[in-house]
């Protein structure tokens, strides 16, 4: 819908037509990035446009929106705002991986060192950095951490060995489960639904990620992503989220790789807040490194809105 509540006529989408984009992938979580310096905003974040957009048939094809713009007068201590929009439109405060590839393109673009990138988003400001080909980012400290949420959601997740959640910018809840083929064997699309969406979770829901052992020594994990509604190849908040319930449940310390579903790994380091104790029992902050890569690049042509 247009701003006065009118259905977006071809005139108004061709105001894009021309305006160029970035595709990217973070493990498989992939995006369509807008330099805001050359792309009419008002436009490209209104939910049908972004559904229109991420459409995989019909559109470029991703997982959400991403713009890059500097940021307001207000927040001078990072020269850029990240805006993030889901699939269907919905404003996301915080994706992991949306902000690995966005950090990638700010020094791509030269807006930004490579020692040091400084990105506002709506879950607070995220600092980062290059390592290698790989970026990696460091977000607000987690406070809101349940180690156990079987009272409430046992009965949607029969064969958890441990329930928990974490609120990492955006909500998420974490189902163990004993190996890698029962992680294998989850009906994504059937179980997510009915956890993401518990009363107990409060309105807005929240993301829901299962993880097991990998088999190697290591995890693995998959993740029901609000907004997209339905399976995403990697979440990077999913992946904070399951490294801190591990920790929390003593299965894990020190920095923890999880293999994401397009088998591609992801690194968590987690370290104590400034007002946590040092064994991690209370609120952490948490590391996240990772692809964060250019796909391709182009120009949109004639875009028309999903009905």
């Amino acid at each position: 819908m247009g701003p006065d509540g009118s259905v977006l006529s071809v005139l108004d989408l061709s105001r894009l037509e021309g305006v160029p984009f970035t595709k990217m992938t973070g493990s498989g979580n992939d995006f369509v990035v807008f330099d805001a310096r050359t792309t009419p905003t008002d436009l490209v974040t209104q939910p049908q446009v972004i559904a229109s957009i991420c459409n995989r048939n019909n559109g470029i094809g991703a997982d959400g929106v991403v713009l890059l713009e500097p940021s307001p007068a207000e927040a001078p201590a990072a020269p850029i705002r990240l805006r993030y929009f889901n699939r269907d439109g919905s404003l996301g405060e915080l994706c992991g991986n949306a902000t690995l590839c966005s950090t990638a393109l700010s020094v791509q673009l030269g807006l930004a060192e490579s020692s040091e990138v400084r990105l506002q988003t709506d879950a607070g400001l995220v600092t980062a950095r290059r390592l290698g080909n790989d970026p990696e980012i460091d977000i607000a400290p987690v406070r809101d951490i349940r180690g156990d949420l079987r009272a409430s959601l046992a009965s949607l997740a029969s064969t958890a060995e441990q329930l928990g959640f974490a609120l990492v910018g955006v909500p998420h809840v974490v189902v163990l489960l004993s190996d890698r083929e029962a992680l294998d064997a989850v009906a994504v699309a059937n179980e997510g639904p009915p956890i993401r969406q518990h009363e107990s979770l409060g309105p807005a829901g929240a993301n829901v990620n299962w993880v097991a052992p990998d088999g190697r020594g290591g995890w693995a994990y998959r993740t029901f992503e609000r907004g997209v509604e339905g399976e995403t190849l990697a979440c990077g908040t999913g992946a904070i989220a399951c490294a801190i319930l591990l920790t929390r449940w003593g299965l894990a310390s020190g920095a923890v790789t999880l293999e994401t579903r397009s088998g591609r790994a992801v690194h968590v380091r987690l370290a104590p807040a400034d007002d946590a104790s040092a064994d991690l029992s209370s609120a952490v902050r948490p590391s996240l490194a990772g692809e964060g890569r250019v796909v391709f690049v182009g120009q949109i042509g004639r875009l028309a809105v999903d009905r």
